[in-house]
């Protein structure tokens, strides 16, 4: 590295990065995993000509905790999510920063699919295997299932990424124009172009977006969307099967036999990870997310009180993974147990299923009187995915996704918004 180097984002990240590899044992816990797996990787990411995804810098981490006598390891935590985020947004504004991350985003995601197909094979494997014969399986599946985490992970975080970088550059652009605008004021006003679909071909794309968000704002605005099973099939339609809330009761009080079986369960996974048997301790956490949803947030509470708070994101990437009724089931019992952050945290990561599957999870939630939280999910879907994917989400039951997914559209931004309503129209003529 260059000296200039040494002191810009990315270079600080790299060496925070390389002072905590110097005090972890190559040969074992994940970095040891990191070091077999993928030395050449590695190396560029503690050289500073690449940077790592969280999930492994998480991981890291976690085998600093293991350390005897690691004191400072939520300290560590902060600083490395501080300068791994400083060190992406360097990374992404360069020249030629967008091509590559949806480039690099196209191959995360044909790997997330492949690790799912492997995941259902070793599955499959396992379900067949004899007596005696499933050992091997069970391990091969618990690292296929790593992997698949790791894989969504990483999906999620280049969107994040891509849409970051592209609130900069409407920021950026909204800026620009208000200096220009502010300089020809002493002048004389020029910057006016017509306005409305008539004259699109005479717009920029960005002038065209502002000229829809207007369109559409001064229209009349359709009534603010009611909330809860009462109302589902009130929008101007007879409720379809998709439309009908399940009616699911909200999340039972937690009970002494469910505070022990969290207990028991986060007991093992100590085990596990004690023993450094990381694939068992991932098949444990799948397993940990498939009990009932009011256990959810006791196992939360039993894992930071275990010291095992690294564990978390994964117990919640596994729930997000769970059925639409499940998934509901957990973002409710996390709601019910007053644990916000979670909750929002699980919704984000369910975002990577298909688009059908987050309509559905989404009706689950208002059937249980979630409408915040169904009002979270469809906002992190029109965050990650393309405006005419996130649409498609209103066609499980237009009457009642399609006012909440603009109401979401809206929390993002008005750019997103506009992108929606334009989908919407183009899928509901």
């Amino acid at each position: 590295m260059s000296e200039a180097q040494l002191h810009d984002s990315i270079g600080q990240f790299a060496r925070f990065l390389a002072g905590l590899t110097q005090r972890l044992d190559p040969s074992a816990g994940w970095y040891g995993v990191f070091v077999r797996r993928d030395p050449d990787g590695l190396r560029a990411c503690l050289e500073g000509r690449d940077l790592p995804p969280w999930d492994v810098v998480e991981s890291l981490l976690y085998d600093l905790s293991q350390l005897p006598g690691e004191h400072a390891v939520s300290t560590a935590g902060a600083r490395a999510r501080r300068l791994h985020a400083q060190a992406l947004a360097e990374h992404d504004a360069r020249p030629g920063g967008r091509p590559a991350l949806r480039e690099r985003l196209a191959v995360r995601v044909r790997e997330e699919r492949r690790m799912a197909l492997r995941v259902r094979d070793l599955e499959a494997a396992a379900r067949a295997a004899g007596p005696g014969q499933a050992d091997r399986p069970a391990e091969e599946l618990a690292w296929a299932r790593d992997d698949h985490a790791r894989a969504g992970a990483r999906v999620g975080e280049l969107r994040a990424r891509l849409e970051a970088l592209e609130e900069a550059e409407v920021e950026a652009g909204r800026r620009a124009k208000g200096r220009a605008k502010a300089g020809g004021g002493a002048r004389g006003k020029p910057p006016a172009r017509p306005r409305g679909a008539r004259f699109a071909g005479l717009e920029t794309p960005e002038e065209a977006a502002l000229a829809e968000a207007e369109e559409y704002a001064s229209a009349p605005a359709p009534a603010a969307a009611p909330r809860g099973a009462r109302f589902a099939g009130a929008y101007g339609q007879e409720p379809t099967d998709g439309d009908r809330p399940t009616g699911r009761p909200a999340a039972a009080p937690a009970t002494a036999e469910a505070r022990r079986a969290a207990a028991t369960a986060v007991s093992r996974l100590a085990h596990l990870r004690a023993t450094a048997d990381g694939g068992l301790a991932h098949a444990e956490l799948c397993a940990a997310a498939n009990r009932p949803a009011p256990e959810i947030p006791l196992l939360i509470e039993e894992l930071e009180r275990a010291g095992l708070a690294s564990d978390v994101p994964t117990l919640l990437w596994e729930a997000a993974c769970l059925p639409p009724a499940g998934l509901a089931a957990a973002a409710d019992a996390l709601a019910a147990a007053g644990r916000a952050a979670d909750g929002a945290c699980l919704l984000r990561q369910a975002v990577a299923r298909p688009v059908a599957e987050v309509a559905q999870a989404a009706l689950e939630l208002l059937g249980r009187d979630r409408a915040a939280q169904a009002l979270e999910l469809l906002a992190a879907l029109v965050r990650s995915r393309a405006p005419e994917e996130a649409a498609a989400a209103a066609a499980l039951a237009p009457g009642t996704l399609g006012p909440l997914l603009l109401e979401a559209a809206g929390s993002v931004s008005p750019h997103r918004h506009s992108d929606i309503a334009h989908a919407l129209r183009a899928a509901h003529p």
